[in-house]
């Protein structure tokens, strides 16, 4: 099995370094901290003019098609220049937003994604990370018990995310669907020990 880039990869990820590099991402890390998003939405654009959000997205759905190993690489590089904004939970997002059984809210939601016109973030708990700025924030369930181990990310249900319907079962007819919602407006910022990473507390949201 082999597990060395090709020569597109390789290239990919230059491109991405380079590009990084030259946005001087440390003067905006700080702009974000401050929340100043001019600078950080300018390179939100970039990164999705690089087609890193396409990577998550199905080509149904304007996207690049369900690139994993591309999308590792990617974030290797905006990991290695620290870049602010939720750049993790919109790939997540999209990941499961095209996972779920109502093509709906795929199909309204995806596209935006894709080129960096809309930006998400996902909660598993009360906080969500860089609510302010996000166009779209989900919250998404943890199992219950008796879920029959299923993992929040739908392990065990082929990949879909059910949403319940009223009578404890999603629209496989499993038993305790992950639900995921989108949520209203966040309210002040909590405090954290890195002033990059803004958490918003993420009340229950309603209906996608």
């Amino acid at each position: 099995m082999r597990f060395l880039m090709d020569a597109e990869q390789r290239a990919f990820s230059a491109s991405l370094d380079a590009m990084l590099t030259a946005a001087d991402t440390p003067a905006v890390i700080r702009d974000w901290s401050r929340g100043d998003h001019v600078r950080g939405r300018a390179l939100w654009a970039r990164v999705a003019e690089a087609g890193v959000f396409a990577l998550a997205v199905p080509e149904t759905h304007e996207g690049l098609g369900l690139r994993p190993v591309e999308l590792t690489l990617a974030f290797v590089e905006l990991g290695r220049h620290a870049a602010p904004g939720p750049l993790v939970e919109t790939a997540a997002a999209a990941a499961l937003l095209a996972g779920l059984d109502d093509p709906g809210p795929a199909k309204r939601l995806l596209p935006a994604l894709a080129s960096g016109e809309s930006t998400a973030t996902l909660a598993t708990g009360p906080y969500a990370l860089d609510a302010d700025v996000a166009d779209i924030r989900l919250t998404l369930s943890t199992p219950v018990q008796g879920s029959r181990g299923r993992s929040p990310l739908g392990a065990g249900s082929k990949g879909r995310q059910p949403l319940e319907d009223g009578t404890g079962r999603g629209g496989g007819g499993e038993e305790n669907p992950t639900e995921l919602r989108l949520a209203p407006p966040p309210g002040s910022p909590h405090p954290t020990l890195d002033p990059a990473r803004r958490l918003f507390e993420t009340p229950r949201g309603g209906e996608l």
